[in-house]
């Protein structure tokens, strides 16, 4: 084996020195061999002639024309490389046959070490054959790397965007398909023949829109059908651009009812919230009723351009918000809102109520409230509904069963679908009787811990015989508060649904068969004399709690005892 320097002239190529060269006769092969870090191989053929001339154009080319060398300066430099084997290598053994598989070696182990352990060798053998590369801070890795990463940043950044645009759609589309497609659950349970009232032409124009510019108060004792008159009005239209929601006492209930009714979810589904911190304001039913509304009125204004009619917003059984601070902030948002749609005619909103006490809340702040007064059923009105549906029972028998229970709706749908009339009847009343004693039944003898249930009964009762005791069956309002002594225990009895207060401010008693109740127990011999006890037993109670026993005694150094003074006293 012999080494053959890098070849610059011819004169050169005549003086090689041979050593670790390689010769095979039979195919004529010489392997040169560089002991730098350029290495490569080629074939040479001696009986060629054409070998001297080329060498003065440092060009040398074969009758082979499978191979060319190039040894002309203004080429590339010649890349020989060593053919040693990778597992060879660290010996420095010549591999005449080289795996072709395993990977070419540039240093031998001995070289690589060397430098490893001293870097300063490695200005003893300079790099003749690469040209010094300019070193920069940008280099092809860190290019790479900050491509990749403005990249990632710019598809997540142009993602976000786009979700954010697609869930903003989204929720306004969700809130637009509770107006436009009906809710399976909302629906009336009665037939039209239960309608023929003069509310219903009044409420379907409200429902279908006809009414812009208001917002609408529909007050009615319980079960005189207010509800049910809504339902038929939505039915007809096919629930189209009206949504219907139960209000409830607990704000994060009405909350949920609410966005259940929109279809609106508080933005509790939105992924952005995972790489964000919460807000510290978010937990506020009152803020996600808020935003609630927000959307509505952002579907609103694209409604009312397209269609040319209001939304219409149904909000039943108003009156159970609590008469605290939280009702009241959760009622002044909603009336606040009611007022400003009626200004632009966007949204149209209906509030159901059984109290009189809520017209009372919200009239301090109406301006654009119009109230509906929904009634019982007039007695001939009454009558001819039984008639329609119990046409085997005559006239006078169904007058006398008007008499007895009124013309409140749900008991006449009651009776209609029942096979027994009179026993539907009795059944009727003794509820109602039962009811009515266990909410304000008077008790002479009563502990201590029922003063508060026994006051309110005592001042109901008050009140319940002045209205028996009336030829109209009614008392004013203002007389009712004098009665009473505190106007709390008629909100409550309103509230309670054993009276009702009238658009005249004139005090009921709630239905029909309540007032003949009332009649019948008033009536009584021992009633007064009963109602009498139970007051002086309420002034006894309310003195003790009042009053104090104060004791002083000269004794055990002038001590000063307080406590409740004795019953005997009383």
């Amino acid at each position: 084996m012999h080494q053959i320097n890098r070849i610059h002239s011819i004169k050169s190529l005549l003086k090689l020195r041979l050593y670790n060269t390689a010769f095979t006769k039979k195919e004529k092969v010489i392997r040169f061999y560089s002991n730098k870090n350029n290495l490569t191989s080629f074939k040479l053929v001696y009986d060629n002639p054409k070998i001297k001339n080329n060498l003065t154009s440092f060009k040398l080319v074969y009758d082979n024309p499978k191979i060319k060398i190039n040894f002309s300066k203004q080429q590339p430099q010649i890349i020989l490389k060593r053919g040693l084997n990778q597992d060879t290598n660290a010996a420095g053994v010549w591999d005449p046959f080289p795996d072709p598989f395993q990977p070419i070696v540039e240093k031998s182990a001995e070289t690589a070490l060397d430098e490893q352990n001293n870097p300063k060798s490695k200005k003893k053998y300079p790099d003749n054959n690469n040209e010094k590369r300019k070193r920069s801070f940008l280099s092809p890795r860190v290019m790479d790397a900050v491509l990749t990463t403005v990249m990632g940043l710019a598809a997540v950044g142009l993602g976000g965007v786009f979700y954010q645009a697609w869930y903003e759609w989204n929720e306004a589309h969700q809130v637009e398909l509770a107006f436009i497609k009906p809710a399976p659950l909302v629906k009336s349970r009665t037939g039209d023949e239960f309608f023929k009232r003069e509310e219903t032409k009044q409420i379907r124009e409200v429902v279908e829109g006809r009414a812009p510019g208001k917002y609408f108060l529909i007050v009615g004792e319980r079960g005189t059908g207010k509800t049910q008159l809504i339902l038929n009005a939505m039915d007809r239209i096919k629930q189209y651009g009206v949504v219907f929601t139960d209000a409830h006492s607990d704000n994060e209930i009405f909350k949920v009812r609410l966005g259940k009714a929109l279809k609106y979810t508080y933005r509790e589904d939105y992924v952005g919230q995972l790489f964000a911190r919460e807000a510290p304001e978010r937990g506020s039913a009152l803020l996600d009723v808020e935003k609630a509304l927000n959307m509505v009125e952002a579907v609103a204004i694209k409604y009312s351009k397209r269609r040319g009619r209001p939304l219409v917003l149904v909000i039943n059984n108003i009156h159970t918000l609590k008469d605290d601070e939280e009702g009241d902030d959760l009622l002044e948002l909603l009336q606040q809102r009611a007022e400003s749609w009626a200004a632009t005619k966007i949204v149209t909103m209906i509030f159901n109520t059984d109290d009189y006490l809520t017209h009372e809340r919200m009239k301090r702040d109406a301006s654009r409230m119009e109230v509906i007064r929904v009634r019982e059923l007039q007695k001939e009105e009454a009558v001819d509904l039984l008639k329609a549906k119990r046409k085997n029972e005559s006239e006078e028998y169904l007058r006398e069963i008007v008499d007895r229970i009124g013309g409140r709706l749900s008991y006449i749908d009651k009776l209609a679908r029942e096979p027994d009339i009179s026993a539907t009847v009795e059944s009727l009343i003794d509820e109602e009787r039962t009811w009515i004693i266990n909410q304000i039944g008077l008790i002479p003898d009563f502990e201590e811990s029922a003063f508060d249930d026994q006051k309110y009964a005592s001042c109901a009762w008050k009140l319940i015989r002045e209205i028996v005791k009336s030829e109209s069956n009614s008392v004013k309002l203002n007389d009712g508060r004098k009665i009473t002594g505190n106007p709390k225990w008629i909100e409550m009895m309103d509230h309670d649904n054993i009276i009702m207060i009238d658009e005249h401010q004139n005090i009921r008693a709630d239905s029909k068969i309540l007032l003949n109740l009332f009649k019948d127990i008033v009536s009584e011999d021992d009633f007064d004399e009963t109602l009498d006890n139970v007051c002086e037993r309420v002034e006894e109670v309310d003195k003790e709690q009042r009053t104090r026993e104060l004791i002083w005694s000269k004794k055990n150094d002038q001590v000063v005892r307080v406590g409740k003074p004795n019953r005997s006293w009383f």
